[in-house]
């Protein structure tokens, strides 16, 4: 973690179990059964405890059973190491009941709490499998990288001597596919720029030398082996490549798919790939067998295939299905761990030489067919000033994507702490509509279950696609109006684009590439509460420029372009009128973070504090306009005739200029604009 602590514009829950631990916009440690309830976490004289410290970060947070709790924070130099603490009902902590636990005891509370305290990838002791092949790639407890058929005959890797983990890994490398051969392993790493290095390992996993992989050299590597090691799914597919999958039963029920079905012969729809995969399962519970390295070969080739063998509902079908298909059968961070929609998750692992068939049901439900939903727990809206924490349940939606295409009024925030995304979605929906409705795949429905695919960006502009169903979360059993985010009604009978892409959102949390700290790899809607304007360039893909007052830090976050603006000074003020006049008369999304509340002379909330706004154009026919209407994502609030207090305390769409916006203190400003690279 980085030491840097960032700002917040709320206060979000980083752990939530049978206790809540709480991040407060100052970057404070809170505890408490419920976001509204939380106490800030105080130690000796200090009555503030925070990431930076003393370099330990909190992690998780339970109740001991006794009107107390159990604080666990982890060592920012050395994961493995953590401590427990316990801290009474008041926020302060035992001092005498500081324990460093052993490997036995984090092991133990991981099992017990369902919580990666050492980021392992996994609860307790053993490893963990993130990518399958002929040879498997695994993750201990530890944190080390181990290699081996299966877990009976494992080896390290080592660099001179050292078991090799990510921080031993250069930045920003990650590995991608590895093989075996008679005297050793070929690792396969890649770069956020896509270099791939060769690894070579020797049969006891040391590391023997390596080299670059470019151009012609890595494409007849990948040619001779079957593989799609630089992610780019790009092998071709001739006319009669199926003869390339060597398993019998596989290679029959992918040929049955395409003769059979509605695409060429080379393609392969969303409904057929399921079916395809559907009977695979069902071979193998029938024989109560387990994954072959074999049929691990074969899918693995298929999915190097990519795009040229997928074909579906509109020109991304393609690149979607060989997305999911890639990271279902080669692996994935988002595979270490399976919610299916509980609070609880399970360990999973990725596809491997011996998976059960169980495995491969859980990544086919996963990355097909949407049933990985997200945790239901959320903290709770904090700018309310009275936070509801739920634990949301799913039900069945009815309605259907759009209805007349997308507008603002869509857009509305519902209990959860996530302004921040429904501020940037509204925002989009005024400025860039049909960029929004290109984000869905729509699958149709498979065994009377809809679902679509929904892509994001990364900060280099590279798509990620996760597959949500029509599961969607309401507050009780029974309800049909859904708990979070939503159209105005909030009906599941009605439109329910917005529900699916918080939800998707939450589900891409998974893939680990949004900016989120701590709950980064977490498939949760407390997951993705609070945050700031860097969904913009995870919608739509491109960098999102930030004009905020000296001091302000967002830590880590490669969406964002900083610009820092000294509103003190007239100069510096008058250009920021300036820039969000050109911004706003161009039609760009901008997004509004507000520090302090601001209201009118009836007590009206015109900005609400701690909370994300977004601010359109309030008069598009006029070039000059220097008139913005800025809209709260909790919906539409107008003012009464004649004026005077409005029922729902808040003014939302509230008409300001530039200049009185420029003159408020505690506005952030964030606006997608900045090119990618």
């Amino acid at each position: 973690m980085s030491l840097s602590k960032p700002d917040v514009l709320e206060p979000y829950a980083r752990h939530i179990g049978s206790a809540m631990l709480v991040i407060n916009p100052d970057g404070s440690w809170s505890i408490g059964n419920t976001l509204a309830t939380a106490v800030k976490i105080k130690y000796d004289t200090l009555n503030a405890l925070n990431d930076t410290t003393f370099g330990w970060s909190a992690v998780a947070a339970e109740s001991d059973g006794a009107g107390g709790y159990r604080l666990f924070v982890r060592n920012d130099l050395d994961e493995d190491l953590i401590v427990e603490v316990r801290v009474d009902a008041t926020g302060r902590v035992d001092p005498a009941s500081l324990a460093v636990l052993t490997a036995t005891q984090m092991y133990a509370v991981e099992e017990l709490f369902k919580v990666d305290l050492n980021q392992s990838g996994g609860f307790g002791s053993g490893p963990v499998l993130l990518q399958g092949g002929a040879v498997n790639l695994y993750m201990n407890e530890l944190g080390h990288y181990q290699i081996g058929a299966d877990v009976s005959a494992l080896k390290t890797l080592t660099l001179g001597g050292v078991p090799l983990d990510d921080e031993l890994l250069p930045a920003g490398w990650d590995i991608v596919e590895l093989t075996g051969k008679p005297d050793g392993f070929n690792v396969f790493a890649q770069d956020p720029s896509g270099i791939v290095y060769n690894a070579v390992f020797d049969v006891n996993g040391a590391f023997t030398g390596g080299d670059l992989l470019l151009g012609a050299a890595l494409e007849s590597l990948e040619q001779t082996l079957g593989l799609d090691i630089d992610g780019n799914n790009s092998l071709p597919a001739p006319p009669g490549w199926t003869s390339s999958i060597v398993t019998p039963s596989l290679r029959a029920a992918v040929e049955a798919a395409l003769t059979g079905g509605t695409t060429t012969q080379t393609a392969l729809t969303h409904a057929e790939l399921v079916g395809v995969m559907q009977t695979v399962i069902a071979g193998h519970k029938a024989a109560n067998t387990p994954v072959s390295s074999q049929e691990v070969a074969d899918l693995q080739a298929m999915a190097a295939r990519g795009s040229a063998i997928f074909a579906g509902n509109g020109p991304t079908a393609g690149d979607y299905l060989s997305f999911v298909f890639s990271r279902m059968v080669e692996g994935s961070e988002a595979n270490r761990f399976f919610n299916g929609g509980s609070t609880t998750r399970s360990e999973l692992g990725s596809l491997g030489a011996g998976s059960p068939v169980t495995v491969l049901e859980k990544l086919v439900d996963k990355w097909l067919l949407g049933g990985d939903a997200p945790s239901p727990a959320t903290a709770g809206d904090s700018a309310t000033g009275a936070a509801k924490s739920v634990v949301a349940t799913y039900a069945k939606a009815s309605g259907p994507l759009f209805v007349d295409g997308i507008s603002v009024t869509d857009v509305v925030q519902g209990t959860a702490g996530t302004c921040y995304l429904i501020a940037a979605i509204g925002g989009l929906a005024y400025s860039q509509p049909q960029a929004l409705e290109a984000l869905f795949v729509d699958n149709g429905s498979v065994d009377g279950a809809r679902s679509w695919g929904v892509r994001f960006f990364d900060a280099k502009g590279k798509a990620q696609w996760v597959t949500v169903n029509d599961m969607l979360p309401v507050a009780e059993a029974g309800s049909n109006k859904a708990a979070y985010a939503g159209s105005a009604t909030k009906a599941l009978d009605g439109e329910i684009w917005v529900t699916l892409l918080e939800k998707a959102y939450a589900q891409a949390n998974a893939l680990g590439f949004l900016p989120r700290d701590e709950t980064t790899g977490l498939n949760s809607f407390g997951a993705i509460e609070g945050g700031h304007g860097d969904p913009l360039g995870a919608l739509i893909p491109a960098k999102v420029i930030t004009f905020s007052d000296p001091g302000s830090n967002f830590g880590k976050n490669d969406y964002l372009v900083p610009r820092i603006v000294d509103r003190t000074d007239p100069a510096q003020r008058a250009q920021l009128e300036a820039d969000l006049k050109g911004f706003m008369n161009a039609g760009k999304t901008i997004w509004v973070g507000v520090e302090k509340t601001v209201k009118d002379a009836f007590g009206n909330q015109l900005l609400v504090g701690s909370h994300a706004h977004f601010l359109i154009d309030a008069d598009r026919a006029d070039p000059n306009n220097s008139t913005a209407l800025v809209y709260n994502p909790w919906g539409i609030s107008n003012l009464p005739t004649p004026p005077g207090p409005t029922a729902n305390e808040f003014v939302s769409p509230a008409a300001y200029t530039l200049a009185e916006l420029v003159g408020i203190p505690g506005l952030d400003f964030m606006v997608l604009d900045g090119p990618l690279g």
